[in-house]
């Protein structure tokens, strides 16, 4: 069982992090709040999102009972963790959802699963909605996490990220982000245009001196620095021709999102 009330736009903030790389996922309730983990199409991208039960104004959850619920043996045999024992997974569409809250302007959503019938009940208002849950077993397994350790942090205010990769896409369609000494700095090449962000360390808000950069698909960085708008700040964790990661947070420090994106390998 679940139910729940939150801010439309907490919600609504919390769901644009996720639609930023996938259309889709398997979300996991808890008694602790909500997580997912999904991959991209390409394999490219990755998104990792928990939102804690105290961003809910309301937050009601009960465990399967142990006769309904997965014993140890099928969920070893599923690949799952013992941790699904204590957890609800749903196929959403957040695409659907998120239009969905759109239509609902700022009023609070209540949210009520029936995992039965496989639907999730939504009220904003006077407004009601009902969305069919997709099987999870057509979605794709969650996917692990690599372990890296990345030389270079950077820590940089969301609109200066934000307004150099909206200038970029119209020059190229690749980013190289790097570190040269104490400057951080973006830069793209297009066929004609050239475009170059340098911020010192004393502009920031924290850098990791170093020397290097790695070369990232601008399509995939725009996409996440939409999902990322209501942030205040985000963390950069960089390596040379290395992933991207990178880790904000959500609904007043009550959630977290990271990005995972592999690297474009430069040719010699």
């Amino acid at each position: 069982m679940f139910e729940a009330k939150i801010d439309a736009n907490v919600l609504r903030e919390s769901i644009e992090t996720i639609t930023a790389v996938v259309d889709e996922g398997k979300l996991r309730i808890t008694e602790e709040g909500l997580k997912l983990r999904a991959v991209d199409p390409a394999n490219v991208a990755m998104v990792s999102f928990e939102l804690q039960r105290d961003a809910f104004d309301d937050y009601r959850f009960e465990r399967e009972s142990k006769s309904e619920s997965k014993s140890e043996s099928e969920v070893e045999a599923a690949g799952d963790t013992p941790e699904a024992l204590e957890a609800i997974e749903v196929g959403i569409d957040f695409v659907k959802l998120l239009g969905i809250l759109g239509i609902g302007g700022r009023e609070e959503v209540n949210l009520r699963l029936d995992g039965r019938a496989q639907k999730l009940f939504t009220r904003m208002g006077s407004l009601a909605y009902t969305i069919s849950l997709l099987d999870t077993a057509s979605l794709r397994k969650e996917p692990k996490v690599p372990e890296l350790e990345f030389p270079v942090q950077v820590i940089i205010e969301i609109e200066e990220f934000r307004r150099t990769v909206r200038a970029a896409e119209r020059i190229g369609d690749h980013i190289v982000l790097g570190v040269d000494g104490e400057e951080f700095y973006m830069a793209v090449e297009g066929e004609m245009d050239k475009l170059r962000l340098t911020l010192r360390k004393e502009q920031l808000i924290h850098l990791t001196p170093g020397t290097l950069h790695s070369l990232y698909s601008l399509d995939y960085i725009a996409a996440m620095s939409k999902g990322m708008s209501r942030a205040d700040n985000i963390t950069l964790n960089l390596g040379k021709d290395y992933p991207l990661q990178i880790d904000f947070e959500v609904a007043d420090g009550k959630g977290k999102v990271s990005y995972l994106l592999a690297p474009r390998i430069e040719s010699e």
